[in-house]
């Protein structure tokens, strides 16, 4: 009986765990992955978006913010995006209306507008983009893209109420 305790110890290795090549193998793939890794820059728009999403027209977002007691009385201009066109509005009085050159918009002329009404008032830096629900993102953006060039930055998005 004892011998078969013994043949049974005898039959019984240790095996060993070979730890080398899967280390080898995630040291090469390491730097690999450095070196392939894309690194993207984020470009960044600062936004003012509605708080509500049908707060209503820009005009009326204007309006509040004159109501408050903390911010003195200043004139707004608002940028109106629609299908007819763009439509430039200083406080209560349309300044200018840029009409759809064929299928297009012109942001051509918007930008030399917006040039001009930066000169007049060099204080304004703030712009509300009162845009359709029908208008393109794509001519949103160009738009924002036009009125950060002519020294706009401060941006504030809201959805018109037709």
């Amino acid at each position: 009986m004892s011998q078969l305790i013994d043949k049974r110890r005898k039959t019984n290795k240790t095996l060993e765990l070979y730890l080398t090549p899967v280390l080898n193998i995630f040291l090469n793939i390491i730097p690999l992955l450095l070196v392939t890794t894309v690194f993207v820059q984020t470009s960044v728009i600062n936004l003012s978006l509605p708080s509500q999403p049908a707060a209503g027209s820009a005009s009326a977002q204007a309006h509040q913010a004159e109501k408050s007691p903390e911010r003195k009385r200043e004139q707004f201009l608002i940028l109106s995006i629609s299908a007819k066109g763009f439509y430039l509005i200083l406080g209560d009085k349309l300044l200018k209306i840029i009409p759809k050159s064929g299928n297009d918009y012109d942001f051509d002329k918007l930008e030399a507008i917006l040039r001009k009404v930066k000169e007049a008032f060099p204080e304004q830096e703030s712009i509300i983009i009162e845009s359709e629900d029908d208008i393109i993102y794509d001519h949103l953006i160009h738009t924002m893209d036009r009125c950060r060039a002519c020294g706009l930055v401060n941006i504030i998005l809201s959805a018109s109420k037709s």
